[in-house]
Order: structure tokens, then C-alpha cells, then sequence
């Protein structure tokens, strides 16, 4: 099953920023003077075509670890500052030409004349920056800042990845299993933006962290020139873990190859859980779901249903149980059945969020971090990689969760 973007989908893009490239074009110049002459015109629209032909052509010159690999990122960098930027650039005209309108009317008409500041003793100084040229020079400059917090999403968001740790307390756990840590990682999409060298760097911090497994809740490779070593990596990183790596199928995979991917895990020690569960021991089993694909939300909930009652079909009642999961949705499955613990991924948190509110159009119930009904926990990741490099106020993350017996 391939699930690639389609023609039309490909033609939405290049009319939206096509479209974004024309209205900015027009409203700069409204907006400062500055920005009125035709290099600036004709620079603006180069500037989307480059960035655009980059994208397209990074989908087929895939060559990650190699030195036109480096460039083909950094190239895309670039792309991605230009094109996120044109979008945040015109909110934030939009916005100030809201403000202009609002200043002008409510404030009163002045008298007098403010293209100089006078000196004491009425005297302008020469070469002095009057506050008038202090302004217009600040009104020019602030189509440049969304570029900056833009650049700042695309690069600072591809580098930095966050631990974050939590303890979860339940009463039902078996003495065994008290101060058992469990790892997540999830929508890595290893490929242009997350390397071998990223891989390491993550597999490192989890051995930091000295869990007992560690989970992968789909998305883990785009690039499959990629795959080889990284199932390397995996084999030999199971060898830290006292009781292995455990994955569940994501969306991407079959945008790619699942048949091959699925050929590299299962010659690999990752068990993959295809609804189906595995016992660890002591009491403890993981549950693992494939990718509930519907043409419609009847027909998702219904292979949500089906995958969940497959995957905890053999569980004895008194086990504690894990499920892994891509989708968030089957958080509702989980709490549905008193699944102690569900861990997801898929929404990549969002990856833009103001003050934890996500900025994305498409909304999850779970959308990132951590939920709880009746005793049972939920987690959605917000991923430890990315397909598209913007991250602003949603880190990409490693997750850890100790189980603790105890509380109500």
C-alpha cells in the first residue's frame, strides 16, 4: 500500500506559495518604501522558486551521510527558512496593517513637524538618529524578524533534543515491576534531517537513562539508503537493554516499503508487534497495533477496534500492560479497556505551539505529552525527528517513564 502525495497535492503547494509570494510582493512596499524597488521584486519570487525546486528535487536526491547529502540539508534549511517565513511574514503584516488602521482611528490629529528631534537649545544635531528615523527604521525591519524566529524553528528545532522523564504510579503494579523504566522514541523519519549521527546521539542518551526496553512507536526511517545501517545500530544497541526493543508500524512506512522495512526488522532482534503482544516477564506484556488507514473516520474506529482486541486478545486479565501504538487515537481504545499505559506518537506534537496550544490546522484529541483517565495513563510523543525541520515551543524528544507501585 503506497500513500504518496498526489498531483493535486502537489499543485496545492505550488499555488499556496505562489499565492503567498504575490501578496507579499504587494504588501511590502505598502508597508516601507524600502521594499518598493524591482530587485526586491524580482528576488522575492526567485527566492520561492529556488526554495520550492529544492524541495521537490531533495525527494529524489536522497544521498544522507555523503558530502552532496550535507549540502542537499543545508540547501533545504534554506528552503524551509524562505517558505515558513513568507507564511509568518504576511500574519505579521496583516497584523500591523490592523494596528496601523486601529492608531489612526482612534488617535487625535497633532500639530507640528517630527522629521527632526531638536537638540537642547532647539538645534538639531547632524548625524544624530532622530526618533522619526529611529522608527521608520524599526517599521522596515520587522518583515525580517518572522525570517529570523523562522530560522530559528528550522535549525534550532533539527538540533535539539529533550529528555523528558516521568514516574507513574499505579497500584495494581507487581512488586517486580516497581522502578521499571521504559524508553520511547518515535517519528524519527531517519533521512535528510536525522542522520546516523543523530541516531547515535539519541541511542546514546538513552543508555544514559539505563532503561529496561525501549519502544519505537513507528515513523523510524524515509530514507531507505538508510535502513541497512540503521537496523545495524538497533542490533547492536539491543544488547544494552536487559530486555530488547520493541516497534509498532507507523504511517510512513508504507509510504515507503513496508515489505522491505519489514524484512530489515524481522532479520533484526527488534520484535515488531503487529497486533500482537509479547510477555516481557514478571507480570509485564507490551501490545502493539498496526496503523488503523480508513477512507473515513467509521472505517478508522472500526480497524482501531480490531488491531486493539487482536493485540490484547492473549493477555491474562491480571497482567500489566503496555500498548504500543502510531496513532494517538488508540489512547481512546486503551482507557476504554484500563490499559495501564499506552504510549503513541504520529502528531509530532504539533511541532509549532504557543504557550502549549499547537498551531497546527489538523488537531488530535491527544495531541503531545501526557493524559490520564480512571487510574490509566496516555502518552503521546512529540516525536524525535521530523520529515519537515520546523520546531517552535515542541522540542523533539526522548521519553522515559519509571513505573512506581503505589498511588490510587
Amino acid at each position: 500500500m503506497q500513500h504518496g502525495p498526489s498531483i493535486y497535492g502537489i499543485l496545492f503547494i505550488l499555488a499556496l506559495f505562489a499565492g503567498l509570494t504575490w501578496l507579499g510582493v504587494r504588501l511590502l512596499p505598502k508597508w516601507h518604501p524600502v521594499y518598493a524597488g524591482k530587485p526586491v521584486r524580482y528576488g522575492y519570487w526567485l527566492a520561492t522558486i529556488l526554495s520550492i525546486g529544492i524541495l521537490f528535487c531533495s525527494r529524489w536526491l536522497r544521498t544522507a551521510g555523503s558530502l552532496a547529502g550535507e549540502g542537499v540539508r543545508y540547501a533545504s534549511y534554506a528552503a524551509y527558512v524562505w517558505l515558513f517565513g513568507l507564511l509568518f511574514m504576511l500574519v505579521v503584516l496583516l497584523a500591523g496593517y490592523a494596528v496601523r488602521l486601529l492608531v489612526r482611528k482612534f488617535s487625535r490629529p497633532q500639530t507640528g513637524h517630527l522629521a527632526t528631534e531638536p537638540a537642547a537649545g532647539g538645534v538639531p544635531v547632524p548625524g544624530r538618529l532622530t526618533r522619526r528615523q529611529f522608527l521608520q527604521g524599526a517599521v522596515a525591519v520587522v518583515p525580517a524578524v518572522p525570517l529570523a524566529v523562522t530560522a530559528y524553528g528550522v535549525i534550532g528545532g533539527d538540533t535539539n533534543i529533550v529528555v523528558n522523564r516521568y514516574t507513574l504510579a499505579f497500584p495494581q503494579l507487581l512488586p517486580a515491576l516497581d522502578g521499571y523504566v521504559i524508553a520511547q522514541i518515535s517519528d524519527t523519519h531517519i533521512g535528510s534531517f536525522f542522520g546516523m549521527d543523530k541516531l547515535d546521539r539519541v541511542l546514546a542518551m538513552v543508555k544514559q537513562e539505563k532503561p529496561q526496553l525501549l519502544t519505537l512507536t513507528g515513523d523510524l526511517v524515509d530514507d531507505l539508503d538508510l535502513l541497512s545501517p540503521t537496523m545495524a545500530r538497533l542490533t547492536a544497541f539491543h544488547s544494552e537493554l536487559s530486555h530488547g526493543i520493541f516497534y509498532c508500524w507507523g504511517n510512513h512506512e508504507y509510504f515507503r516499503d513496508i515489505g522491505r522495512i519489514r524484512q530489515a526488522l524481522y532479520a533484526s532482534p527488534v520484535t515488531v508487534l503487529e497486533n500482537r503482544s509479547q510477555a516481557i516477564g514478571n507480570g509485564l506484556y507490551l501490545a502493539g497495533v498496526d496503523y488503523p488507514w480508513g477512507r473515513n473516520k467509521a472505517e478508522q474506529e472500526a480497524k482501531r477496534r480490531d488491531f486493539f482486541a487482536q493485540a490484547v486478545r492473549t493477555i491474562p486479565a491480571e497482567a500489566f500492560t503496555v500498548l504500543l501504538a502510531h496513532h494517538p487515537d488508540f489512547l481512546d481504545n486503551a482507557f476504554a479497556a484500563n490499559v495501564p499505559l499506552a504510549l503513541a506518537g504520529h502528531t509530532h506534537g504539533g511541532q509549532v505551539s504557543v504557550f502549549g496550544v499547537s498551531l497546527l490546522p489538523v488537531q488530535y484529541r491527544y495531541m503531545r505529552g501526557l493524559f490520564r483517565q480512571h487510574g490509566s495513563y496516555g502518552y503521546v510523543s512529540a516525536g524525535t525527528g521530523h520529515w519537515m525541520p520546523l520546531r517552535i515551543g515542541c522540542p523533539a524528544e526522548v521519553s522515559l517513564f519509571t513505573l512506581q507501585r503505589g498511588g490510587s
